[in-house]
């Protein structure tokens, strides 16, 4: 048996991956105390976080590292927001730290309001939506910002792929305050007005602020009650959202979104030029088979006739023949006659005869008059 042997990365990819969707390591909070730590010239912070029994190496990139409320160093006891994920490069588990806070301290307790709310919802079923997408929809529903890059993005996308489908925005805020319940209502309406087959709900990337609407209670219950499919496109491919867990389906970006939704008109076209090419060959095998079948049956048809007249002719000549063996005629070609009185009644017994009775003696060839003496 040949042995499949695959390459290193395609195994750490697959490995990432499964650490990346994983519901509960995809974001969860981790208290511990920072240790070996160095804060890089990129700006990136790196180092570990342990408790008396174990050690995890973590990160804080950048723009993250940038909005700490303190200035982190070994020793310290400290709550971080985050996610696991794989190191590619060096194939080391790692800990990609979001937020960072002293223990008890912070913007912590949002997070940790969410953690709790992620938690309710889950043990609701509201993470339970898996329904399969419409594999050729004729309308899509896009519930997002009229007026951000991402519209654009997909519109391009879709229509690119497939120009017959019908695109339908409906606008709604996806930042501030009054962004969820704009949300939530775009989807209700997208549901009640659009005749959609499948809805995209999203935006672009943007900070951790930006993208907090797709974080609200109110519109994870909204995508959950929608009665067509939905696809969450929030942010980047690194952003999760309880819009992201609540939907039938959860695209990295936008564009993939759009991608995703959309048949390819081409590949369609492919598509149904074989399947009438085949429809095609078959009918014409079909019409070959019947052809086929009609001249069997044909010349069984004709087979049997003659079979039949072949029987037929065989047993009217042996009644012939036997007739012609029982036939007066045959008696009279053996030198016999046939005597019959004057009136045609044949004298079957010589003792019926009487003195100078005319009689007809019918021989084979000619009837002749007689008298009996």
């Amino acid at each position: 048996m040949e042995i499949r042997a695959y390459r290193v990365s395609r195994i750490v990819e697959y490995m990432r991956d499964l650490l990346e969707e994983d519901m509960l390591l995809c974001s969860f909070w981790i208290e511990g105390e920072i240790s070996n730590f160095n804060r890089h010239g990129s700006g990136h912070l790196f180092f570990s976080v342990k408790d008396d029994d174990a050690t995890l190496r973590a990160v804080i990139f950048k723009n993250d590292a940038d909005e700490l409320k303190f200035s982190p160093k070994n020793g310290d006891l400290v709550r971080i927001y985050g996610r696991i994920s794989l190191y590619k490069k060096s194939g080391d588990l790692r800990l990609i730290g979001e937020f960072m806070d002293l223990t008890g301290t912070g913007r912590g307790d949002i997070k940790q309001n969410l953690e709790m709310l992620k938690e309710k919802l889950l043990a609701e079923g509201i993470f339970n939506n898996r329904r399969p997408l419409p594999p050729y929809p004729e309308k899509i529903a896009i519930v997002t910002s009229p007026t951000g890059a991402a519209i654009a993005d997909m519109r391009k996308v879709i229509h690119g792929r497939n120009p017959l489908i019908r695109v339908v925005l409906v606008p709604v805020l996806v930042q501030g305050e009054r962004a969820p319940q704009t949300l939530a209502e775009g989807i209700a309406l997208a549901n009640e007005k659009s005749g959609a087959d499948v809805i995209i709900v999203g935006r672009g990337g943007g900070s951790t602020e930006d993208l907090w609407a797709f974080n609200s209670e109110e519109v994870a219950r909204a995508v959950f009650n929608s009665s067509i499919p939905v696809v969450s496109a929030v942010g980047h491919e690194t952003d999760f959202s309880l819009c992201d867990f609540a939907a039938d389906l959860r695209c990295a970006t936008p564009t993939e979104a759009a991608q995703v939704v959309t048949p390819d008109y081409a590949e369609i076209m492919g598509i149904f030029r074989a399947r009438v090419g085949n429809l095609g060959l078959a009918l014409e095998n079909r019409v070959k088979f019947a052809a086929r079948q009609l001249d069997m049956r044909q010349k069984r048809l004709s087979d049997g006739i003659f079979r039949r007249f072949g029987d037929a002719r065989r047993d009217l000549l042996n009644r012939s023949n036997i007739l012609e063996k029982v036939s007066p005629m045959a008696v009279l070609r053996r030198g016999f006659a046939v005597v019959s009185d004057d009136a045609g009644n044949i004298i079957a017994k010589g003792s019926t005869l009487t003195h100078r009775q005319k009689v007809l003696l019918q021989f084979q060839d000619i009837l002749r008059e007689a008298e009996i003496l």
